[in-house]
This record gives structure tokens, C-alpha cells and sequence, in this order.
């Protein structure tokens, strides 16, 4: 993901996919990014550096804009470049293990054990499951497009937890008895990207493009 929206940057000057990408996650690092950008851009003054840019910053944008009257020096994008990677690198890496902020890659772990483990030891709560449904858990995984549907059905709390399950383009979005009964990290552990509560016994499964047939196979074991 990263380097996607690195390349986009740099080719394009198309900076707000990256930015976007740790400003929610992380909305410290945007202030830190906001305050080294301003640092930069005075710096850039200073040395004189113009590019003569027309519109979108990016490594396009410069090949055509150099030949600009507006563009001086425009040698120096190198090492102001290679001076903000560094500072910027170094600054973020600092700040993001120090104070363990959450960027995307670096979400919560479901847990130390294995993921089979993990799914086999949890027990559905408030009585929401059945013994069917632990025996399930302990079986051998059924593996539909990288998910264990088995274990997704472990973490929302049993079949007999599950009111509704529909899905949209890449979630599975479901109703349940007890919200309480279902467990984020076993269903992280069986496959899912994340877990949101929409609602008091809503919850959304984020599976990815692949949701449809992940869907499909659960409703025909339900």
C-alpha cells in the first residue's frame, strides 16, 4: 500500500492517498507531518530552489515545468529530496514505536498464539453458543478464500448467535443476539481485516472483495 501511494506521489504529485492513509489512523503524525512540511518549505525558500510546477507536483509536472522561466535551480529537488526522506523517516519511525501508533500494518495482533489455537480455545459467551458450535471450532478449518468459516462463526458468538448475515461489497454485516459474545480477534484470527460495531448488536466483518463467496458459504453452513 505504501509503495503504491508513494509512486502515485512521486509520478503524479497525488500526495493525499498517502497522507489519508496514517491522518486518521494516527492524527499526531499529521500534526508532526504538517510542522516538518512547513520546516521544509522554508528551507526550499531559502536555498532558492523553484521548480516552476504548473499543477500537480509530482515528477511530470517537473519534466515539463523546468524549462520555465518561473524554475530556478531545480537541481536541488535531489538533496532537499533526499534530506526530507531522511528527516521524515527517522521522525516518523521515532514517534510511531515510541509511542506505539497504530499505522496501517501496525493494527493490534489477534493474539500470540496460533491462529487454529486461538480459535479453538475461545467458548462463546452468555450461553449464546451450543456444543455444536465449540465442536465446530475444533475441526478442521473450512478455508473459503483465505477465511476459516468455522472459526468466523466461533467469533460471532455461534451459529445460534446470529440473527441475520448479509453482505455488502466487502463486508459481512450481521445481527446479532449478544454483541458481547462476539470476539474481534478470533475473527481476525480466521480472517477478518477488522471489526466495527455499528450498533448495539451490529456488527461488520471486513473481509475484502472476496466477501460474496465468504458470505455464500456461511449462510449454507448457517
Amino acid at each position: 500500500m505504501v509503495a503504491s501511494t508513494a509512486l502515485c506521489a512521486f509520478v503524479c504529485g497525488i500526495t493525499e492517498p498517502f497522507e489519508f492513509s496514517f491522518m486518521f489512523a494516527a492524527p499526531v503524525l499529521y500534526f508532526v507531518y504538517a510542522v516538518l512540511y512547513g520546516i521544509f518549505s522554508y528551507i526550499t525558500v531559502l536555498s532558492g530552489f523553484r521548480a516552476g510546477f504548473a499543477f500537480s507536483a509530482g515528477a511530470t509536472d517537473l519534466m515539463f515545468s523546468a524549462s520555465l522561466p518561473a524554475a530556478q535551480k531545480t537541481w536541488l529537488i535531489i538533496p532537499l529530496g533526499a534530506a526530507a526522506f531522511v528527516t521524515f523517516y527517522l521522525v516518523f519511525r521515532f514517534m510511531i514505536t515510541a509511542f506505539d501508533l497504530k499505522t496501517p500494518g501496525r493494527e493490534d495482533d489477534a493474539g500470540s498464539g496460533s491462529g487454529t489455537t486461538a480459535a479453538a480455545g475461545t467458548t462463546t459467551a452468555a450461553g449464546s453458543g451450543t456444543a455444536a458450535d465449540t465442536a465446530a471450532a475444533a475441526r478442521e478449518p473450512v478455508i473459503v478464500e483465505g477465511c476459516d468459516l468455522n472459526a468466523i462463526l466461533d467469533g460471532l458468538g455461534g451459529r445460534q448467535n446470529i440473527d441475520t448475515l448479509d453482505n455488502c461489497v466487502t463486508r459481512l454485516r450481521v445481527e446479532v443476539k449478544d454483541s458481547e459474545a462476539v470476539k474481534d480477534d478470533v475473527l481476525k484470527v480466521a480472517g477478518a481485516k477488522a471489526v466495527v460495531r455499528t450498533g448495539a448488536n451490529s456488527v461488520q466483518v471486513v473481509i475484502g472483495l472476496k466477501v460474496q463467496k465468504v458470505a455464500d458459504e456461511l449462510r449454507k453452513m448457517m
